[in-house]
């Protein structure tokens, strides 16, 4: 599996350096953005607009991860608590186990001990006839 994934990898990096490469004259040409407010204008200098490609993908890659990140701090709540839920789970199912021994140990001692009266009525049984 770990041979697939970097196969599938190189194999995707590959087709994306196909593509820039075979693409070059379209990301190597300088272009500047512009945003027209009301009371001002702004406009970023020269870049190549493979600049803006990978400015916008890591953009893009921040706000993923953000959105995400409360997801995952809920979801680790929810884990750690399902993990005190378990532990006091097993604790139970320990005390039951043992309190199930007891009772079994309880009941062979009188099985045993009924077991020896028996033995000792056919005993003073035969010892009066």
């Amino acid at each position: 599996m770990r041979n697939f994934k970097i196969g599938f990898w190189a194999v995707i990096f590959g087709l994306i350096g196909i593509v820039i490469f075979q693409n070059q004259d379209f990301f190597m040409v300088k272009q500047s953005l512009g945003i027209d407010f009301i009371f001002t204008k702004y406009e970023t200098p020269e870049l190549f607009r493979a600049v803006f490609f990978v400015a916008i993908f890591f953009t893009g890659f921040i706000i993923s991860y953000i959105f995400t990140l409360f997801d995952r701090l809920r979801f680790r709540k929810v884990v750690t608590s399902l993990g005190t839920t378990i532990d006091s789970q097993n604790k139970n199912i320990s005390s039951l186990i043992n309190e199930l021994e007891s009772l079994k140990e309880g009941l062979s001692e009188k099985e045993v001990s009924s077991g020896n009266n028996k033995e000792n009525k056919e005993e003073k049984e035969q010892k009066s006839t």
